[in-house]
């Protein structure tokens, strides 16, 4: 059972056998009124019944009144730990700890409240120093059995590996695209349009490897580590098969509501055996829950990319979003709005530099226990940044770029996934126009 569980049920306990001592509460508390025996009594029936949000909500009411009292103040702190309140829980155990500083289960519950934080380290030593004091039976399990879990929580917190396979087969209308990343070029510009610049498709196999791994340095920090790499094979376009990977390595910070990450990436993109670009920059998050399930976020991106046929198609990247999204057990509803700058690394090659805005949209349901069914939409409005030196005009795009994902996970380890995903570039530049459909099924495996 895991530590959050059994937190709940040793609180149900721990309500049960204090009642009457939060009644007494052996002389130390003032003299109650009527007011403060009733919300006493509203909260403590709210909780019992495991109705936290309804005793959450009316501590709250009470606490500019109330707030030094301990009895007050024990039943305010279960209330808002069960709500998540960690903070407005820890506080109000150190008020009645004040006032009792030897109340054994107001320092069993801050114990459970710091675990509860991910603050192991405070919560194992709080529980053990309750060890030495003089504590009934059923009280002195309990903290063993909390002690017990916190260190296996604790082990599993230090570090996580986590690594996946997957095997894919599928077929691709247009494998010389470029669709990638909207900017691979073989042999230049396409003068004569031979076998090599129309329109091919192909059937393909993909592999790729991903591994994950964090460390976590606090309850609310953490180094993470991400390696990816997919080796795309085709049957027929040899010139176009694809080896990618992908290092990342980020620092995170959590705490209540918020989340911010920030990290570098290193990346290799390799067609037909050779190098064909490679990109290295940073990247940065702020994630905030703002009303219930509700979230908005914003990052940022900077990158050097250095294409090792064409140095002419050597940039830099620049990109900033924000975006609102909706999460819940069932749905993750997001949309995301933002803008690129591309400028050439080169004077030479300006005429492949451009800037973009693009607007996205993506919603997760899971259908049931085991499966997930995801959509996502972008567009992207391209401008760059100078004349074609060969048609001389400068290019305007418009991307559309849709994908549609279903995984089913047979059990921990084995799922399978089915993807299909479609491109639709309109240039000014008809030659620079194209279209292009992917559909793949295949077999992931993690441990």
């Amino acid at each position: 059972m895991s530590l959050v569980l059994r937190c709940a049920r040793l609180f149900v306990a721990l309500i049960a056998s204090c009642a009457s001592f939060l009644c007494s509460a052996q002389g130390n508390s003032s003299t109650p009124n009527e007011a403060f025996e009733k919300t006493i009594s509203e909260i403590h029936t709210a909780l019992v019944n495991k109705n936290y949000q309804s005793a959450y909500a009316k501590a709250e009411q009470g606490i500019d009144e109330f707030a030094g009292e301990p009895n007050f103040d024990f039943l305010y702190a279960q209330a808002a730990l069960e709500a998540a309140k960690y903070d407005e829980a820890i506080f109000a155990l150190e008020r009645v700890l004040v006032s009792w500083p030897d109340h054994v289960p107001s320092h069993y519950l801050l114990g459970l409240t710091y675990a509860k934080q991910k603050n192991y380290g405070q919560a194992k030593q709080i529980l053990q120093g309750l060890l030495s004091a003089q504590l009934t039976p059923a009280m002195r399990g309990n903290v063993t059995r909390a002690l017990e879990s916190i260190d296996t929580r604790s082990s599993d917190l230090e570090e996580s590996y986590d690594h996946a396979i997957s095997l894919a087969l599928g077929h691709d209308s247009n494998v010389n695209s470029g669709a990638l990343d909207d900017r691979v070029v073989i042999g230049g510009i396409p003068f004569l349009l031979d076998e090599t610049s129309q329109k091919t498709a192909d059937n393909f196999m993909r592999f790729r490897y991903s591994f994950k791994a964090k460390w976590q340095q606090t309850q609310y920090q953490a180094w993470k580590l991400d390696v990816d790499y997919s080796d795309q094979r085709h049957q027929d376009a040899n010139d176009y098969d694809r080896y990618q990977g992908t290092v990342r390595v980020g620092y995170e910070h959590k705490k209540d509501n918020a989340a911010f990450s920030v990290g570098g990436q290193f990346g290799v993109l390799t067609l037909d055996d050779d190098t064909y670009q490679q990109d290295v920059g940073l990247y940065g998050s702020v994630q905030y829950y703002f009303s219930g399930n509700w979230f908005t976020a914003i990052s940022g991106f900077a990158f050097l990319q250095n294409n090792v046929q064409d140095r002419n198609l050597d940039s830099r990247i620049f990109t900033i979003q924000g975006g609102v999204g909706h999460s819940s057990d069932l749905w993750l509803v997001r949309v995301d709005a933002g803008y690129t700058w591309q400028p050439a690394r080169y004077d030479e090659g300006e005429h492949y530099g451009r800037d973009y805005d693009f607007i996205s949209g993506s919603v997760s349901h899971r259908t049931s226990q085991n499966s997930l069914l995801s959509f996502k939409a972008q567009y992207r409005d391209i401008e760059h940044r100078a004349v074609h030196p060969f048609f001389l005009e400068t290019r305007n795009e418009e991307l559309v770029i849709l994908n549609l994902n279903w995984r089913y996970q047979w059990d921990q380890a084995w799922s399978i996934d089915v993807s299909a995903s479609y491109y639709d570039k309109h240039s000014s530049i008809t030659l620079y126009s194209y279209d292009r459909t992917e559909w793949f099924t295949g077999v992931r495996y993690e441990f």
